[in-house]
């Protein structure tokens, strides 16, 4: 049996370039900067942003990085987060056989809405997992409405 596909030269081209995309980054990946101070970053943790009826929650994967690594700063509404992690330094002894886990500096920024209460953003490090709690005020926190 024969399928009928009906071909679409936008389609093709259009998987053609996700292809080409694809295999330039593995070899030329960006690199993106530090907005704070214009140097190069080489990756992007990984995060998860959670809502919730009080505040928003950031979760950012960051294992191998103290705190002391970090820096956390607040600026006209932008939340970064920038920080370094090195390396594992090998022996001359030592060969690499596999290296998959990213090194180097890492930024990320959001953009807080203004439901977030600024003064009162909390910061923890855990199991290499930094935690950031928003806040949101207290005017933007839904209520019930009494029916008289």
């Amino acid at each position: 049996m024969t399928k009928l596909v009906h071909f679409s030269p936008r389609t093709e081209l259009s998987r053609m370039q996700r292809d080409f995309d694809s295999l330039f980054s593995t070899f030329f990946p960006t690199v993106d900067t530090d907005e704070s101070n214009e140097e190069p970053v080489s990756w992007h943790p990984r995060i998860d942003l959670v809502e919730t009826t009080d505040a928003f929650e950031l979760a950012m994967d960051l294992p191998g990085v103290s705190k002391e690594d970090l820096t956390i700063n607040l600026h006209e509404g932008v939340l970064s987060i920038a920080g370094e992690r090195t390396a594992r330094a090998l022996e001359e002894t030592e060969t690499v056989v596999r290296f998959e886990r990213p090194s180097g500096r890492f930024y990320r920024s959001f953009t807080l809405s203004n439901k977030i209460d600024e003064k009162a953003i909390e910061a923890q490090q855990e199991n290499g997992v930094l935690l950031v709690r928003l806040p949101k005020l207290e005017a933007s926190k839904p209520r019930k409405i009494a029916i008289k």
